[in-house]
């Protein structure tokens, strides 16, 4: 008896546990559609052009093959610095830093023990595409370079970028790092969400005045010849925002390429593009492209930042059982000017309900806008507020779940079974003690008639 009850015990705290346990409020993504114009073209090897707003490819040539990104790489090292470090952080520069960056690559001379901002030395790795700079930034940031490195492949993991690899921070060329054009305009995408990042890219020049250990001032110039004229005057484009240009004799010419013109921004990534006749191909791609497209097309916003679009379930939340959803940001439809647009219809994806806390702006799910049956872009769903968790709510709807749930009925079934065994088998062990009892109470009367009947011969 002790025995099954202990089972009892231990099926009814199993069964709580796993009641009041809070339900995954994750929401599932989908992916941009893609589209190929003929109106656009590239010589260049490996492109694909895209509106930034919706990540809509527009035209692409190889985007999955495998390529070299040379100082493309940059903007991972940058991001990542971003992310983990302030601004006005002081970095000072070790030996090891400085001793692991590659003969012959650009730098901005570095003295070992010189002191320079994260802003300084984010500016020399993305303008003037020193490497020094992005080593002393990986050691900065995550303590050595080879953790550095991981913490690199890790974020490009999250980013989906399932075809790189990276071995250094600044893209020399190394076997072990390489990537495809589609990764690389999803890394751009994401560092271009940060605005520090966007301010730093699209700078022609930066000057560093005089250090500690560095008596004269750097004057640091943009590589990038369509963000900065004072190089050169014939790839410059006024409506360029950045990115990164890269160069190494196994990766040929690669660009990273931002355009923005009133709603419209455009980003085009040309890899392994070579210089003929003078002619720099993958600088005239880009051109091209952004030539093409402002010219061509239009936007029409098609959702406002702030835009109420739903509702769903909070659990556990202080006052509240429903989170409005907002529209993060406004979302763009790029199309042809010639075009006439169809009818707009949306699909809302949210999970069935949602856990408090919650953030003000957190990501709950996503909604995507179709013109006539085509993708005209996805535009993420926020929370409108902050929503609190209340451990009353929680602890009340625990027990609710639980003695409503699935596994508290089969409890309650198993326990009346267990009862009605033992019930059972008890009352089958009482019968059987008073049959046996009256059996006995037979035979002693029985016995005592006999004794008392040979008495009785006896006595006569």
């Amino acid at each position: 008896m002790r025995k099954i009850l202990s089972f009892l015990l231990c099926a009814a705290l199993l069964s709580f546990s796993v009641c009041a346990a809070p339900e995954d409020d994750g929401a599932g993504g989908s992916e941009v559609g893609t589209e190929t114009g003929e109106v656009f073209s590239a010589e260049s090897p490996y492109v694909i052009f895209m509106d930034m707003n919706t990540g809509r490819v527009l035209y692409e040539k190889n985007a999955d093959e495998k390529v070299y990104p040379a100082s493309t790489v940059k903007i991972m090292t940058a991001i990542l610095a971003l992310e983990n470090c302030n601004l006005e952080e002081k970095c000072t520069a070790t030996a090891t830093a400085l001793d692991s960056v590659p003969d012959g690559v650009t730098v901005m001379d570095i003295m070992p023990g010189e002191s320079l901002t994260v802003r300084q030395l984010l500016y020399g790795a993305m303008l003037a595409s020193a490497a020094d700079a992005t080593n002393v930034l990986a050691e900065a940031v995550g303590g050595n370079i080879g953790d550095f490195v991981k913490m690199m492949n890790e974020k490009a993991v999250q980013l989906g970028m399932d075809g790189t690899n990276f071995s250094n921070t600044h893209g020399e060329h190394d076997d072990r790092t390489f990537t495809t054009v589609r990764d690389m305009a999803k890394l751009t995408r994401y560092a271009m969400e940060n605005p520090d990042f966007r301010e730093i890219v699209k700078t022609d020049q930066y000057t560093i005045q005089p250090t500690e250990k560095y008596k004269e001032v750097r004057n640091l110039i943009n590589t990038n010849y369509m963000v900065s004229k004072v190089q050169r005057t014939d790839y410059y484009y006024s409506k360029a925002i950045g990115v990164k240009a890269g160069y190494t004799a196994e990766a040929k010419s690669c660009l990273v390429e931002v355009a923005r013109e009133k709603d419209m921004e455009l980003l085009a990534l040309t890899f392994g593009s070579e210089t003929t006749d003078g002619k720099a191909q993958g600088y005239i791609d880009c051109k091209n492209f952004f030539d093409t497209t402002f010219d061509g097309y239009s936007t029409k916003i098609v959702e406002n930042k702030g835009a109420l679009l739903g509702q769903v379930t909070i659990n556990n939340a202080r006052r509240a059982s429903q989170v409005l959803l907002e529209a993060e940001k406004n979302l763009y439809y790029l199309y042809p000017k010639d075009q006439e647009l169809g009818e707009l219809t949306h699909v809302i994806r949210v999970p069935d309900s949602v856990n408090a806390p919650l953030a003000k702006g957190e990501v709950i799910g996503e909604c995507e806008y179709f013109y006539d049956g085509v993708s005209a872009g996805v535009i993420n769903l926020v929370a409108d507020k902050e929503y609190k968790f209340d451990a009353i709510a929680y602890v009340g709807d625990g027990i609710i779940n639980f003695f409503t749930s699935p596994w508290f009925i089969a409890l309650v079934v198993v326990i009346a079974a267990a009862v009605a065994v033992i019930y059972f088998k008890r009352r089958q062990r009482r019968l059987e003690r008073e049959r046996r009892q009256r059996a006995r109470r037979r035979r002693e009367a029985e016995q005592r008639m006999r004794r008392k009947m040979e008495e009785q011969d006896k006595n006569n």
